[in-house]
């Protein structure tokens, strides 16, 4: 049981580095090199893209569902 303790927080650990180290990355692309609208167009593309494709699922899900029947005889 320790042990699988131990391995969670080394990845949690990592993680936190990791993004830690990504958001400094891209807020010195965004602010301090030539790069920042080039990187700003591509967070916002991103995000748009996750947004619609998130709503595209659940219309996807919503289409695609079977209608549930309710039995009105029985209790």
């Amino acid at each position: 049981m320790n042990v699988k303790r131990r391995g969670s927080r080394g990845t949690g650990a990592a993680l936190l580095v990791i993004s830690i180290l990504a958001f400094i990355a891209y807020a010195y692309f965004l602010f301090g090199s030539e790069w920042g609208t080039l990187v700003l167009q591509f967070t916002v593309l991103g995000a748009v893209a996750v947004l619609l494709t998130v709503l595209g699922w659940i219309g996807y899900t919503m289409l695609t569902a079977s209608r549930e029947r309710k039995d009105l005889t029985s209790d």
